[in-house]
């Protein structure tokens, strides 16, 4: 599908200081610091405010359609209000929300996430993603007695001080390419976070191994995404895999598997396609349903390190008011229990159509441009330079400008898409619905090329 006058003229009207996304912004600025609670929803002149979702489409305060292409960043899985999840929830609504005691169903949903990730006894839930690295790193800590961890140059794993090292650094302070500076990402972070984290590139086998050997007996844990979206979704490689977790044993470290993202790959995670045996996964957003989520699970002996031993409280205490409170655990067992092998199956199909329809018509249409990704998730590159690790994923200048206009071009013909090109897709998701995709995505890079 093509984008009509009247699109583009909606979304003109949307950009005016008389729209009601305008007056929102506005008005939000008066009482919430820069305008938004989540930094990942503001864009230039003004964030989209969304009025409801259905499917794969939702529709925003000035009365457009737009095809999610985000999915709340890959959280959404099943398609936004599916009536099964809503259907659970809403019974579980009439017997009410939350309880200052156990439930059974967050049993049930641990049961059938350990059923289906071999590496994982045992599950701890939690109320976020961040949450779920933050207890990770905590519990490795204890497990092991060391305080030191290393994680990837640019890789994402929440708004915890030492999973957020070296996030986004400016090359200015990078170092050298196979020995990355620790840079911390928030003001105010305290200096010892140098000594605290190591960092890595990825995809470079020579460089892991050295800089855990180096980390030796300090080290508690190797922190890894196997599908890094702020490194742009490039394919890992076996021998950085093994250099990871063969490393990490020989000094006696654990191997933190961070599937936040990557859980929604197949039922058992990308741990299963790839062959990696983590000590700890972090798991979140589809786990939830739609609710907020988040969960730590491992081996039985490293995950004791959560329970109370001898009437004595846990190594790792945790807790929160709303963990594992009823209405997620309802919504999440619903969702997991909905995505079957024909389910992940489906999801594969909707992103190889995209990532091959993409590459087809990029060729064709002489565009400079490229795409990464695997199952259902994707992330597109305004170039078409290697791409193996942050460095060579990171923006320019003019590629960071040129993906703004992007995301706002593609709001022109109908499509939702983050700002740095990572996307996925959800179940009610149509092949229809990628084909106009792809032509959104092509009309758009050729408009601003």
């Amino acid at each position: 599908m093509t984008d009509t006058s009247a699109q583009r003229s909606g979304h003109a009207a949307a950009e005016t200081n008389t729209s009601r996304s305008a007056e929102l912004f506005s008005r939000a600025k008066q009482s919430i610091p820069g305008g938004a609670s989540r930094s990942t929803v503001l864009t230039d002149p003004h964030p989209v405010y969304v009025a409801e979702g259905h499917g794969a489409w939702i529709t925003d305060v000035e009365g457009r359609r737009l095809l999610d292409a985000n999915n709340n960043y890959t959280s959404i899985i099943l398609g936004h209000g599916d009536p099964t999840i809503d259907a659970a929830v809403r019974a579980q609504l009439e017997r009410g929300t939350a309880y200052s005691m156990a439930t059974t169903i967050e049993i049930e949903l641990a049961e059938l996430l350990c059923e289906r990730v071999e590496t994982m006894d045992q599950i701890r839930f939690c109320n976020s993603g961040t949450e779920a690295v933050m207890g990770a790193i905590k519990a490795a800590r204890a497990f092991t007695g060391r305080p030191m961890i290393v994680k990837v140059e640019g890789s994402y794993h929440g708004t915890y001080d030492h999973a957020e090292a070296s996030l986004d650094p400016d090359p200015s302070e990078w170092g050298v390419a196979d020995a990355p500076t620790t840079i911390a990402y928030a003001a105010g972070t305290p200096a010892s976070l140098s000594d605290e984290v190591g960092i890595i590139p990825f995809n470079d086998a020579v460089a892991a191994e050295a800089v855990i050997r180096g980390a030796g007996e300090r080290c508690a844990a190797v922190l890894l995404d196997a599908m890094p979206s702020r490194v742009g979704m490039p394919a890992i490689e076996q021998s950085f895999i093994d250099a990871i977790v063969d490393t990490a044993r020989e000094v006696g470290a654990l191997v933190i598997l961070d599937e936040v993202i990557s859980f929604r790959l197949g039922s058992g995670g990308a741990q299963a396609l790839l062959g990696l045996e983590p000590d700890l996964t972090c798991v979140a957003k589809i786990i939830g349903g739609g609710f907020p989520v988040g969960g730590v699970g491992g081996r039985s002996e490293v995950m004791s390190v959560f329970a109370k031993q001898g009437g004595q409280r846990a190594a790792v205490p945790s807790g929160g008011t709303f963990t594992a409170n009823p209405v997620t655990m309802t919504a999440g067992l619903a969702c997991m229990q909905a995505l079957d092998s024909a389910a992940f199956s489906r999801l594969d199909e909707l992103g190889e159509r995209s990532r091959s329809g993409l590459r087809r018509a990029f060729d064709e249409s002489d565009l400079e441009w490229q795409v990464h990704g695997r199952g259902s998730l994707f992330c597109i590159h305004p170039n078409r330079r290697t791409i193996r690790t942050f460095r060579d994923a990171r923006h320019t200048s003019d590629e960071a400008v040129t993906m703004m206009r992007l995301h706002q071009g593609l709001l022109d013909r109908q499509v939702l898409l983050s700002n740095y090109g990572m996307g996925c897709w959800n179940l009610a998701t149509s092949d229809d619905d990628i084909d106009l995709f792809i032509d959104a995505v092509v009309a758009t890079a050729a408009d601003i090329r």
